[in-house]
């Protein structure tokens, strides 16, 4: 059994909330939200990637709106591998 951080309530090994305090699991955003792995996947790394391609067929070259997107890209990319890493964390 795990333990929550916060109250130090047992939790089942596959549990994501706690009873006693309503602490969660899983993957925190900047509004505090927990998504999950299929969202973190979708919006932070195949989005940008979409948007890089979409933006190099269009233009078909490689102006500053190529680098751009190519840096959103990347900081999403990041961003997504650090998540992975990290995994799913407890927050209220």
């Amino acid at each position: 059994m795990a333990h929550c951080p916060y109250c130090l309530t047992n939790i089942p090994d596959r549990g994501s909330i706690c009873p006693a305090c309503g602490a969660e699991k899983g993957y925190v955003y900047f509004n505090r939200k927990s998504r999950g792995l299929v969202f973190l996947l979708a919006i932070w790394l195949l989005a940008p990637l979409a948007a890089v391609l979409a933006i190099l067929l269009y233009f078909q070259s490689m102006g500053i709106l190529f680098w751009l997107a190519v840096m959103i890209a990347l900081v999403g990319g990041i961003f997504t591998v650090r998540r992975l890493v990290v995994g799913p964390t407890w927050y209220r």
